[in-house]
């Protein structure tokens, strides 16, 4: 019987996803900070005020996966509720701590970075990108 599965598009992707995770949470590790974690705190920092909806909308978070994460950041001090103009939607930005750990973290999160493109060569990385954004919008 041929190993129709070595080929199986779900989990393959779920392997390197978490080989790719691995490789950020050691540089992130020693801060208190998951890959998932910095991701999402990035991302605040680029749209403060976004409700639930629109961060998940935006990076492809799911609901609870980002909710229990924004708690975590709340409760680490990285960011705070903050005044919605849409009524009782959750929103946030990050606290001037978490701008302070944004950048202190920002030079480990590329050098994890160049490490994944070096492994995959310049145009490798690319076309890797080009091809998860692509599958993203199926």
């Amino acid at each position: 019987m041929d190993d129709e599965f070595a080929d199986c598009m779900v989990g393959n992707s779920r392997m390197a996803a978490r080989a790719i995770t691995r490789r950020y949470d050691a540089y992130l590790r020693p801060y208190g900070l998951t890959a998932t974690q910095f991701s999402l705190l990035g991302v605040v920092g680029l749209m403060p005020g976004a409700s639930v909806s629109e961060l998940a909308e935006a990076r492809g978070f799911e609901r609870t996966t980002l909710t229990r994460n924004l708690d975590r950041l709340e409760a680490m001090g990285l960011i705070a509720a903050v005044a919605s103009h849409a009524g009782n939607a959750r929103v946030s930005a990050p606290t001037t701590k978490g701008r302070a750990i944004i950048d202190k973290l920002l030079p480990k999160w590329r050098k994890a970075q160049a490490e994944i493109r070096a492994e995959l060569s310049f145009e490798g990385f690319e076309t890797s990108l080009n091809v998860l954004r692509r599958l993203a919008k199926v």
